[in-house]
């Protein structure tokens, strides 16, 4: 019963097997250490295979390994990948010298105040000659912190590209697939092919088969808890009772309760939750206040850069076709979660939510909202009209 959401059994149980014992497991005392034995050897390969190399072979963290193949299928290989990360760079690295250059060397002062009429404008200059003479302290603290957070990204970048090629050598050797077949190629089959491999490398210690189930569940461990946070109501998304449609789930809250709570929750395996996280309520707490005051501070940077970003990102879409950008209706964030499964991979989830979109809109305009249309109508013009004034 999760808010009207069907749940299979299995996924609760899967759920449920996840959370520390009780003091009821007391008893079965023997049959415990046993099940931590076997995720010791599963840990730690070396407990079997002596001080030999870990090749593909018994992977110390399934969790990780089992959520690379699968960002692997569905970026659709090597070069998607890098191309992804690489476009992301350069697009971050452009906001953030236009940005820069947009503030502080346009003659806003002259191109507002002197250009009247076409013979004025031709003598207004339409960049300033002391720019960047004396910057203004919250430009020089925005350029900051986002090249250094530019500079994080190109240190993830390189440190990810090895277990990239990894991964690469990991389908063409062992799964018999090419980039190129990964465009048709179905996850089904990854799957499958995974499963066979069990039977002769034994990727996993504890088990002697893998099913699609246990894939799922690793890869979507962190998932999971967050789809039973938002449908069980553990969140408090709702700050004002009189007003239910305000909901306070965003991405940037979603990051933080992702730092705070889901990555603080399991082992360094990634595999079980810690008991002193389950004792630990005072250190959640801090966790909690730590990432409220950063967000404070942080604030105003990142609502600049996100509100230039998203100008600079939609800007020709609402001069083309203002009407549908604004509006155009989409699942809030919690709407996701609420309907999504538990094991549900993205790709499908996605697929479910394209097909019912059609839908979902024609039934939400059968409920009009004049309030609404109105203020969206006044956003409209504003954002078309700046994006007219730039474009031209």
């Amino acid at each position: 019963d999760r808010a009207g959401v069907p749940v299979t059994c299995s996924s609760v149980e899967a759920q449920e097997a996840a959370w520390p014992a009780g003091p009821s497991a007391a008893p079965a005392a023997m049959a415990e250490h046993n099940e931590r034995l076997l995720l010791e050897m599963e840990m730690n390969p070396a407990l079997l295979q002596g001080n030999t190399r870990e090749r593909w072979e018994a992977i110390s963290d399934l969790d990780t390994f089992f959520t690379r193949v699968y960002s692997y299928f569905h970026e659709r290989g090597l070069r998607c990948m890098l191309a992804s990360r690489i476009i992301s760079l350069l697009m971050l690295a452009f906001t953030i010298v236009f940005t820069g250059y947009l503030v502080e060397a346009v003659n806003w002062d002259g191109l507002i105040h002197e250009c009247v009429d076409e013979a004025s404008c031709a003598s207004v200059t339409l960049l300033r000659p002391d720019a960047f003479a004396r910057p203004s302290p919250f430009l020089v603290l925005f350029l900051v912190l986002f090249s250094l957070y530019w500079l994080w990204m190109l240190a993830h970048f390189f440190w990810d590209l090895r277990a990239l090629l990894e991964m690469r050598a990991f389908y063409r050797d062992k799964l018999h697939v090419d980039d190129s077949d990964l465009l048709v190629v179905s996850w089904d089959t990854v799957v499958q092919r995974v499963v066979e491999l069990q039977r002769t490398a034994r990727l996993c210690i504890v088990k002697d088969q893998l099913t699609a189930h246990d894939i799922a569940n690793r890869i979507l461990r962190k998932e999971n808890f967050m789809v039973a946070f938002v449908n069980r109501g553990l969140l408090p998304l709702d700050p004002l009772p009189a007003v239910p449609s305000l909901c306070m789930l965003t991405k940037t809250l979603e990051w933080n309760l992702e730092v705070c709570i889901l990555d603080a929750m399991f082992d360094k395996q990634g595999f079980r939750i810690r008991q002193a996280f389950a004792d630990d309520l005072r250190g959640l707490q801090r966790r909690l206040v730590m990432a409220g005051v950063l967000n404070l501070i942080l604030s105003p940077f990142i609502a600049a850069f996100m509100l230039i970003f998203f100008f600079l990102r939609h800007a020709e879409e609402f001069h083309r076709r203002p009407a549908a950008s604004a509006f155009s209706r989409d699942y809030s964030l919690r709407a996701r979660w609420m309907m999504r499964e538990f094991n549900e991979l993205p790709h499908i989830f996605e697929a479910r939510m394209l097909a019912s979109t059609h839908d979902a809109t024609a039934y939400v305009q059968q409920f009009p909202a004049p309030l609404l249309t109105l203020f969206a109508r006044f956003v409209t013009f504003l954002i078309g009209s700046l994006a007219a004034v730039l474009i031209v």
